[in-house]
């Protein structure tokens, strides 16, 4: 079973910041998923990392970032070291720019954006220094410190946002149709599972929806509300539900039509999916 990790404990504060240091043992730690954001600042890094099933590399100076929901896990090698900087979507949701970053880690797969990040000798410089200047003001008693780290914080997703190589996405209608398709079929999956209803509600025909999606993605509409499903399905089925617990669960009427889906889109059963993944 993988354990849920809720944002509790001691600290009361929105923004949280643990030192990883070094291992006096292999790391395996047990796959699990968070309701909050963590964001990881390799100092120096070997090792894999484990995002929803696909397995990253640990690189020295480089960002990787686990969303919400999302099941990881972290196998670093002895000598890496760095930090985790924990936060709610919350902390953001009065910076449109951001918290739209963020989001988008929640709403797409890792195979569509990568949850690692890398740069320029210049920017890991500055980026390890903002990483060493949080750490010390989060083991402080300075005042307005939650600010201080939060406004670093913001300039390292900036630095993210701009080692993508792209520049800022143009603010035409397909792109935000296509935005707003990914936020509703991410809120809605387990309900909506038609294209004509995702297509209804963002005002615009199956043909149309399906054409914003392929010149995106390369895949139809359908294509993609299946890969959402598959995905939180196996999600779920790591947290120790059964096949049948998760058709419930993702609103299949019939469980073995669950598997029967399942089995179509993974070429394994979810049984077996389970055993792989044990």
């Amino acid at each position: 079973m993988i354990p849920i990790h809720d944002f509790v404990g001691g600290h009361a504060e929105a923004i949280r910041v643990n030192k990883l240091g070094a291992l006096t043992h292999y790391d395996a730690s047990e796959n699990h998923r968070h309701n909050y954001f963590e964001l990881f600042i390799f100092e120096k890094g070997a090792g894999q990392h484990q995002i929803d099933f696909v397995d990253f590399e640990i690189t020295s100076n480089s960002v990787q970032i686990v969303a919400p929901g999302q099941v990881h896990q972290m196998k670093r090698d002895l000598d890496t070291n760095g930090y985790v900087i924990l936060f709610e979507t919350s902390v953001f949701e009065s910076n449109s720019l951001i918290s739209d970053f963020l989001f988008d880690h929640i709403c797409y797969d890792v195979s569509e954006l990568s949850p690692v990040y890398n740069f320029s000798p210049e920017v890991e410089k500055q980026l390890i220094q903002m990483a060493n200047t949080i750490w010390q003001d989060y083991e402080s008693d300075n005042e307005m410190k939650n600010d201080f780290i939060l406004s670093n914080l913001n300039l390292i997703c900036i630095q993210c946002m701009r080692s993508m190589n792209k520049s800022k996405p143009e603010n035409n209608k397909h792109q935000q149709l296509y935005h707003e398709f990914r936020r509703l079929l991410r809120s809605n999956f387990a309900t909506i599972k038609k294209v004509k209803e995702y297509a209804a509600a963002l005002h615009i025909t199956e043909k149309q929806l399906n054409e914003i999606v392929s010149a995106k993605t390369g895949l139809s509409a359908s294509a993609l509300i299946y890969r959402q499903i598959v995905l939180e399905s196996k999600r779920l089925l790591n947290t120790g539900l059964t096949a049948k617990e998760t058709a419930y669960e993702l609103n299949f009427d019939d469980p073995a039509h669950f598997s029967k889906f399942f089995k179509k889109q993974t070429s394994i059963s979810p049984s077996a999916f389970q055993k792989i993944h044990a």
